[in-house]
């Protein structure tokens, strides 16, 4: 078992991810997702449209580059991140989470020298990284191959949004989980067409999406920055 790559999925890091809805909230208030079985479906569609074709593929080159110390790569991968996630909330969100989470890793005794190794030469040290490709250089890091990072990826985006969903339907703790267990096939199955993909080839076009996260900003009242 990888502890360290446990670490970095933890739900409960301290990198910001729990002020974030990723539209969830936009979602709620059209009415869209109001219980666990709509919950359910959203996390599904959301992982296999919107964030697995962009950030998941993004988070396997991400950790191909780190095992190679490839810090230009690094630089490309995060530089397609940052132009390809439209949402400038969700972007924002996502250069976050990246920073603070390098900043922890840049803190650990099994990442510190690793890390910033990977990264000499790149001009940008901790900073502007969004989370999909800090993720992925931090599974490599943590020992990880691919498959292994970009499962741990999905499976702690869905729960950040399930727990997103927990806080602000409500739906209860044990129907969270239950939600979460009805995804993994899915997660599994999704892992396996992204994993091997071309960078190039990252993208998603959810324009629905991208509108619920613009009006999430505008909602009257709201639990979460995103």
């Amino acid at each position: 078992m990888n502890l360290r790559l446990l670490q970095i999925s933890d739900s409960a890091l301290p990198i910001g991810g729990y002020t974030h809805s990723w539209g969830l909230e936009g979602a709620m208030g059209r009415g869209i997702v109001h219980d666990p079985g709509t919950l359910e479906t959203w996390t599904r569609r959301w992982l296999s449209t919107c964030l697995g074709p962009l950030e998941g593929v993004l988070v396997a080159a991400g950790c191909r580059a780190g095992k190679n110390r490839d810090s230009a790569t690094l630089r490309r991968l995060n530089r397609q991140a940052e132009a390809s996630i439209l949402p400038p909330t969700v972007r924002s969100a996502s250069r976050e989470m990246g920073e603070q989470l390098l900043a922890l890793g840049a803190t650990w005794a099994w990442s510190e020298a690793e890390l910033h190794a990977c990264l000499s030469g790149t001009g940008e040290e901790l900073r502007g990284w969004h989370h999909s490709v800090a993720f992925g250089l931090m599974g490599a890091i943590a020992g990880g191959e691919p498959t292994d990072v970009l499962t741990a990826y999905m499976n702690q985006a869905a729960l950040g949004m399930i727990g997103a969903g927990v806080r602000a339907i409500p739906v209860g703790h044990t129907h969270g989980q239950q939600v979460l267990a009805y995804l993994q096939d899915d997660i599994v199955e999704l892992v396996a067409t992204l994993v091997d993909r071309d960078a190039e080839t990252a993208g998603a076009g959810c324009p629905f999406y991208e509108v619920l996260c613009d009006e999430q900003t505008r909602l009257y009242s709201r639990m979460f920055r995103s």
